[in-house]
Parts: C-alpha cells; structure tokens; sequence
C-alpha cells in the first residue's frame, strides 16, 4: 500500500514538475547572472556608481536571470508553465540567498529576503507561462505553412 502511494505522489510530482528542465533553467539563470554580476562590478569598482543603486540593479539583474530561468525551464514541458517557472524562481532565489549569506556571515531572514522570494516565485511564473506560450507560438506558426 505504501509503494503504491509512493508511486502515485512520484507520477503526480513527474506529471506537474520536471525536475530537469527545472535543473537546466536554474543553470542558465546562473550563466547569465554570473557574467552580469561581473560587469556591475567592474563598473563599481571603476566609476562613481551611486551606492543606493547598488540594491536595485541586484533585483533588475535577479529579475531578468529568474524570467530567463523560468522561460528556459518550461520550454519542452506541455503544461504547468506557471508551476515549474514558480519552482525555478524559488530555488534561484534560495541559492542566491544561501551564496550571500555565506559571504557576508548574516542568515537572517529579513523583509528583502522575504521580497525578494515573492518575486522570484511571481517571475518565475511569468517566465514559465512565457516559455510554454513560446513553444506553442512556434507550433503553431510552423503548422499553418
């Protein structure tokens, strides 16, 4: 009776989540913000950038890696774009989280943290709904012709 439960939750959960594709949207989230990260750097290590832009430009460079992250995630799923760009964004954003917590010594978990992870998951959703429609936009277009 047990295996069998195991078995439907592990059906449901492959139905709905595809840990893969969800494993390849996070990589390439990174691979993106990485080299973004880098460049911003560099500008503030050579110019006079305003310090109370710094925290915006995070989030504006978190956004665009999340949605590219939830776009890429979904883009050979047929369905549950929302969901699986939801799980993207929430493991982006709990990585970053985690990476910045060790470099600056601080686990709390304060407003920004908690911010931050609401969008993450809202973007990763948008990103998903926007990868699913992406593959069926393509679809479509190439059975009209």
């Amino acid at each position: 009776m047990a295996n069998q439960s195991n078995q439907n939750v592990k059906t449901v959960l492959s139905n709905h989540i595809n840990l893969v594709m969800i494993a390849k949207g996070i990589l390439v989230s990174y691979i993106a913000t990485i080299p973004l990260f880098l460049v911003f750097a560099l500008v503030l290590s050579y110019t006079d950038f305003p310090e109370k832009y710094v925290s915006p430009v995070v989030v504006i460079v978190s956004a665009i890696s999340i949605m590219i992250a939830g776009s890429t995630a979904t883009r050979k799923i047929k369905n549950k774009g929302w969901l699986n760009g939801s799980v993207v964004g929430f493991i982006y954003v709990l990585i970053l989280y985690i990476l910045s917590s060790f470099v600056y010594n601080n686990f709390t978990i304060d407003r920004h943290v908690l911010l931050m992870t609401i969008l993450g998951i809202i973007l990763g959703s948008i990103g998903g709904i926007i990868g699913i429609n992406l593959k069926r936009g393509s679809n479509y277009s190439t059975r009209s012709h």
